[in-house]
């Protein structure tokens, strides 16, 4: 398993990129990213011209933690397993839960 992980890091399928996460690998198309996804919710009624925020548990969470930021937004990482980009953090899901 941990060698087909590593194939699908260092040559993902044509158009698509691999990204590590805490309990697997993520194939994104190279052109989709949370971070895109987040500014084009950003661009749209009912969100436009409101603050973002972000919650994630995963390394493949970065990028939406960074455009959140970008935007003046709040960002929390749940249970990081080391740096994030999030401002924010809370120990597990069930603070998570209770936070919302």
């Amino acid at each position: 398993a941990t060698k087909l992980v590593g194939q699908a890091l260092d040559r993902p399928p044509k158009g698509y990129r691999g990204i590590a996460g805490n309990a697997g690998v993520e194939l994104m198309p190279r052109e989709a990213a949370k971070g895109a996804a987040i500014r084009r919710f950003m661009d749209i009624p009912p969100f436009a011209g409101r603050r973002p925020v972000f919650l994630g548990d995963d390394t493949s969470d970065e990028n939406g933690f960074e455009t959140t930021n970008a935007a003046g937004g709040i960002s929390i990482r749940i249970k990081p397993r080391g740096p994030t980009a999030a401002r924010h953090v809370i120990a597990d899901v069930t603070g998570a839960i209770g936070w919302l």
